[in-house]
């Protein structure tokens, strides 16, 4: 007897811990399937209704997967919030790495960022896999930026049917074919360019260049001159038309576009520098710009001249402006910690890493203090999965600057991905002791002791998690995984009771309440928990099957026969409603064939109990006539 307790006991433990460790995934692959497949079309220029029905069909089909966060994305995208779409994106991928339209969209907000590298990735394998141009139309802009321009213009062909209108994807072809060095089809893609749309000053300033990157001066002013027409204030045009025409020789119509620059020929250096500093005061860099280019004509020698031009660009966001100004810089052997810091930020925006790390090497050496770019190029090494690197520069930047939880935080990380636990639980201790109220060196704490099988330490730190964050839901779920191991079942109660009121529209969260309800055979409760849940998602097909057991449990045969057919029907590959709503189907009928065979067998008996009494009877009358003859012949 003991055996059969201790047993059904276990058995019910593995129940508890299927139901509340598993992440409820049965028979969820084919809905998550129809639920990926509802979400292709929905971007964030889709219509408010239409993503609300998206929404209410995939919470029904896959409220738990990838597909719901994914429409998060969506909608936090169209209100302009990149940063809270790009954890929503990548929360959906962790969920459901096969979301390509998630993978797409995270990579187009990671370029808007200047995330270039991590971008393309993600371009990539969405491009490749779902062949939708406007990934791989991107992706051809990345490699543009990064002078892959073989990649870059295969790209752009790739995509060109689907942007047969698009006069800047014949920009970056035009692009593509001037940085393989072919001047002819770059010229060809601009005059496609212009045909498109003739007034785009862009296109005119690239005709302009190779015109005069081939002496014909003639061209590229004409199209210096277009370029101003489409946009009559913008100074750097007049600017550069000046000094076209300074180099063909015509200083009276170079004085006038100077002039309109607002460039003046008898104005001193002096004047050019108060001017570019009040204008930088006024937050107006591109203005700023202007002046110290008009500084670099009148005296192309001026020192320090190059790197507050790069300054200006970059502050106006002009960075390929700043890069050429503070390489020109370089040149000039105007070398600095700072310009070297800043072309690394720059070369790490556009996503060309390996400049940024020469750059980024060669400020540490100038400026050994600079511990942002000790900071950066520690992050691209650990971007980039070199471990050794980038831990060596971590403990570099610790010993120079040892008060920053954030850098043993990242340390550990990286440690732990190196399988130097003792060295990352060190790390992660040290960033707890700065900062004791860091909910996420506690989460990363506890799933390394989780690993490392020393589960006290992890509850201790998963706790803490909880207490700082009530809805970290990924250390609620480790923490109740681990109490029902340990059967701590009071404890999975509490965390459970905690997670319903705290998500009181989740279906999920109210059925897994019902379910150590109905382990703890609090059966009243249990089924208050599957109602809740069924209130929420009527279709809940776990709820409705563990309702069906609790009125089997009670003797009520026909209310759960209902909830295991509505189970049944609610999710056909949940096997365990189908199995009981056969069997209680068909004891009905073994009950009837039992009945009429006892019904039959009770009738044999009755009629062969007649026949025997018959037969008695005659047989006693029989008798009685054969005594009645003696006693005559007697007489």
């Amino acid at each position: 007897m003991n055996h059969k307790t201790r047993s059904g006991a276990l058995r019910a433990a593995i129940v508890v811990i299927a139901f509340l460790s598993c992440g409820f995934t049965w028979g969820g692959k084919d809905k998550c399937t129809v639920a990926r497949e509802t979400i292709e079309k929905i971007t964030p220029e889709s219509a408010a209704a239409e993503r609300a029905e998206a929404e209410r069909k995939v919470r029904d089909l896959c409220p738990d997967g990838g597909a719901p966060l994914y429409l998060k994305g969506i909608s936090m995208e169209a209100a302009h919030d990149s940063d809270g779409a790009v954890t929503a994106y990548r929360d959906a991928l962790t969920k459901d790495p096969l979301l390509l339209q998630a993978r797409g969209r995270l990579g187009l907000l990671l370029m808007a960022k200047g995330n270039r590298e991590e971008a393309s990735v993600a371009l990539f394998e969405a491009a490749a896999q779902t062949k939708e141009p406007r990934y791989a139309r991107a992706l051809a802009d990345i490699f543009l930026d990064a002078k892959l321009y073989a990649l870059a213009l295969s790209q752009y062909r790739q995509v060109q049917p689907s942007f047969t209108d698009d006069a800047n994807l014949y920009l970056g072809i035009a692009r593509s074919y001037r940085g393989l060095g072919d001047q002819n089809h770059a010229l060809e893609a601009l005059q496609e360019a212009l045909r498109l749309q003739s007034g785009n000053a862009t296109t005119h300033l690239e005709l302009a260049t190779i015109y005069q990157e081939r002496n014909d001066y003639i061209q590229a002013a004409t199209h210096l001159r277009q370029a101003i027409t489409a946009d009559p204030n913008n100074a750097s045009y007049h600017f550069r038309l000046a000094q076209l025409l300074e180099l063909s020789g015509k200083r009276d119509e170079a004085a006038k576009e100077y002039a309109r620059s607002g460039v003046k020929r008898t104005d001193t250096l002096a004047d050019h520098l108060k001017r570019a500093a009040k204008y930088e005061d006024e937050g107006e860099f591109a203005l700023a710009a202007t002046e110290y280019r008009a500084m670099l004509v009148k005296n192309p020698d001026a020192t320090g001249v190059r790197e507050k031009l790069g300054d200006a660009e970059l502050a106006a966001g002009h960075d390929a402006e700043a890069i050429t100004a503070y390489e020109d810089a370089l040149r000039k052997k105007e070398d600095s910690g700072r310009v070297r810091y800043h072309l690394g930020t720059l070369y790490e925006r556009k996503g060309d890493l390996d400049e940024a790390v020469r750059n980024f090497s060669a400020s540490l050496r100038l400026d050994p203090a600079n511990s942002d770019a000790r900071r950066r190029l520690a992050d691209i090494y650990a971007l980039r999965g070199d471990l050794e690197e980038a831990i060596r520069a971590y403990q570099d930047l610790i010993s120079r600057q040892a008060d920053n939880p954030l850098n043993y935080l990242k340390l550990a990380r990286l440690q732990e991905k190196r399988r130097t636990y003792k060295d990352a639980i060190g790390s992660y201790e040290t960033a707890l002791a700065l900062d004791p109220a860091n909910s996420e060196a506690h989460r990363s704490i506890a799933f390394l002791f989780l690993r490392l099988k020393q589960p006290e330490q992890a509850e201790q730190h998963l706790h803490e998690v909880l207490k700082l964050d009530p809805r970290n839901a990924q250390a609620r779920d480790a923490l109740i995984s681990l109490s029902v191991k340990q059967k701590k079942y009071d404890q999975v109660t509490s965390l459970l009771e905690e997670d319903a009121q705290l998500n009181p529209q989740n279906a999920d969260s109210q059925y897994r309440l019902g379910v150590i309800y109905a382990f703890k055979r609090e059966d009243e409760k249990a089924l208050q928990q599957f109602d809740a849940a069924l209130k929420l998602k009527p279709d809940h097909a776990r709820a409705l099957n563990a309702l069906g057991k609790l009125y089997l449990k009670e003797g009520d045969r026909d209310k759960a026969r209902e909830a295991f057919a509505a189970a049944r029907k609610a999710d056909p590959d949940l096997l365990e409603p189908v199995e009981l709503w056969s069997k209680l189907s068909a004891e009905p009928k073994k009950y009837a064939e039992k009945k009429a065979k006892v019904s039959k067998s009770s009738k044999k008996k009755k009629g062969s109990s007649k026949a025997v009494s018959k037969a008695k009877k005659k047989g006693s009358s029989k008798g009685a006539s054969k005594k009645g003859a003696k006693r005559k012949s007697k007489r």
